[in-house]
């Protein structure tokens, strides 16, 4: 018998029943069916002592089923048990007083089923799991929920009795879930799952501020549904992108005005004009010593007459590194020639006190003594270019 009979059946049960006056039927029947949890309650005017409900079930694929509620308890009754998504149901709350007994309400009964194509009665479903929606750098979403038997297996195991085939390894093989994703711009996904995780990267607009997703899904011919919409803020790639070549771009130009104040400073201290050879230190000493080297000066040895040392000992100290002369030197004074008759007269070869000296008798006597005489003699240092020197 499939569901499209179903109707029929459900009617001829909830006809043939007896009918009592003297009890009232329950009133206002209300049926909750949702995630595997199913409940119906019911309300009544006057509960009198030794007065009971009676909930008749029928099912398309089964016997017939009863339950009892008896006050003071809550007038209602937990159903979940009848939660089958290939099986359908039939229900009715009957009042029992004795052997008496009321018109079964509703009337027409509560059909429903968790079968998600029922051609008849209440559709019930499950709600999709949490789904984790992440955006990816590439216009991407990254979508990851576990899947729903693992949320709901245990509630359908108890209603069908059955478990899930195993592997051969022995671990749990979960059944197909197939479902499906429309995101914002209309566009629809669809997938199956039978990891313990399901995961999906789906295609999204880049020029949306917001990535909205809506789920739903089929699980054993049951609806799955998603409740909300699953958002997620687009990740800002440009904006990081511009901050990179900002940072170089700063860094950059920074190092670059940096570069060019030091070459101004540099231009600003550096002199215009070189400074000439001459006036360096370095310079002066280098011509010094060349000339020191190129030149020898022969200094012949004399013996001081005076007791009064004549030159300082740095001086003599200098003097000891000029090279003698081992030949008889006849030395005059700056620009005189040998013709000059003072000049022979006071000079002799083989004087002891040497050229340039005198006795310290002939000295005058108001005058320190002293082993020089200073005498004044014009010297020609180039033609028409006197100046006045003194002799020894």
């Amino acid at each position: 018998m499939d569901l499209a009979t179903f109707h029929p059946v459900f009617l001829f049960l909830g006809l043939f029943q007896a009918v009592v006056a003297d009890v009232e039927p329950p009133t206002n029947l209300t049926f909750h069916c949702h995630n595997l949890h199913n409940n119906l309650k019911w309300s009544y005017d006057q509960l009198s002592p030794g007065l009971r409900f009676r909930i008749d079930i029928s099912t398309l694929n089964g016997a017939p089923n009863v339950v009892w509620v008896d006050p003071p308890a809550e007038l209602q009754a937990d159903l979940s048990f009848l939660s089958d998504p290939s099986n359908a149901y039939y229900l009715t709350v009957t009042a029992v007083m004795g052997q008496n007994e009321s018109v079964s309400a509703p009337h027409d009964g509560i059909i429903f089923s968790y079968f998600k194509d029922s051609p008849q009665g209440l559709k019930c479903f499950v709600d999709f799991p949490p789904v984790n929606v992440t955006a990816q750098p590439d216009g991407t979403v990254l979508v990851r929920f576990t899947h729903p038997w693992l949320v709901y297996q245990h509630k359908l195991q108890r209603s069908t009795n059955t478990k899930p085939r195993f592997r051969k390894s022995h671990d749990p093989q979960l059944p197909v879930f197939h479902y499906d994703v429309t995101t914002m711009n209309q566009r629809d996904y669809s997938s199956h799952c039978v990891e313990s995780v399901c995961e999906a990267e789906l295609s999204v607009d880049p020029a949306q501020k917001k990535h909205c997703l809506k789920m739903k899904g089929e699980l054993q011919k049951m609806s799955v549904r998603g409740t909300q919409e699953y958002c997620v803020v687009p990740v800002e790639e440009s904006l990081s992108y511009i901050v990179h070549l900002c940072v170089v771009g700063t860094l950059l130009f920074v190092s670059s005005v940096a570069f060019v104040l030091f070459m101004v400073y540099r231009k600003k201290t550096k002199p215009l004009t070189s400074v000439p050879n001459s006036m360096t230190f370095k310079s002066k000493v280098k011509q010094w010593t060349v000339g020191l080297v190129q030149e020898t000066v022969s200094v012949p040895e004399v013996e001081a007459t005076s007791p009064t040392p004549l030159l300082l000992t740095e001086e003599n100290e200098y003097a000891a590194t000029v090279t003698p002369s081992t030949e008889p030197e006849l030395r005059l004074a700056i620009g005189v020639s040998t013709e000059d008759e003072g000049v022979s007269n006071d000079v002799e070869v083989g004087n002891d006190e040497g050229p340039g000296y005198m006795p310290g008798s002939n000295l005058d006597e108001d005058e320190a003594p002293s082993g020089y005489e200073s005498r004044p003699v014009l010297v020609e240092l180039a033609p028409g270019e006197l100046a006045e020197g003194y002799r020894g």
